[in-house]
C-alpha cells in the first residue's frame, strides 16, 4: 500500500495519504481545508529490506584493508567509511562512539599507537 503525497492548491499546504488498492478509484482530499483539488508530488523514497539482507554489503575482515584494529584512530577512520557505505544512515550514538575513537582525549588516555599492554615497567 503506498504512500502518496499531494500539495493543496488551496491551502498550499502538503498532506500524505495511504492509498488501500490501486485497483480503485482514490479521490484525496486536504487534510487541512475542504479542497479536493490536490496536484500529487514526486516525494522520496525507501525500500524496506529484511535485517538480514541489509548486512550483505558489509565487508569481511580483509575490508579492514590496513586499518590497525589497535589503533582508535585508524578504527575511526574505518568506521566512517563504513558509515559512507551505509548512506550516513545509522545511529548518533554510532557517531559518538567513532568521535571518541578519534578524540585527543581518547588517544591520550590510551596513547596514539592505541594503547599497549606494556605500561612502562
Amino acid at each position: 500500500m503506498p504512500l502518496y503525497e499531494y500539495r493543496c492548491n488551496e491551502c498550499r499546504r502538503r498532506t500524505t495519504k495511504l492509498v488501500r488498492s490501486l485497483s480503485e478509484p482514490f479521490y484525496p482530499s486536504c487534510d487541512y481545508c475542504p479542497s479536493t483539488n490536490l496536484t500529487r508530488l514526486i516525494s522520496r523514497f525507501t525500500v524496506q529490506r529484511s535485517w538480514g539482507g541489509s548486512l550483505d554489503w558489509a565487508p569481511g575482515s580483509e575490508g579492514f584493508g590496513s586499518a590497525d584494529p589497535e589503533n582508535p584512530k585508524e578504527m575511526a577512520n574505518y568506521m566512517r567509511r563504513m558509515k559512507r557505505e551505509m548512506g550516513e544512515e545509522v545511529t548518533p550514538e554510532f557517531d559518538e562512539m567513532v568521535d571518541e575513537l578519534d578524540s585527543e582525549a581518547y588517544n591520550e588516555e590510551y596513547g596514539d599507537d592505541g594503547g599497549s599492554d606494556d605500561d612502562g615497567l
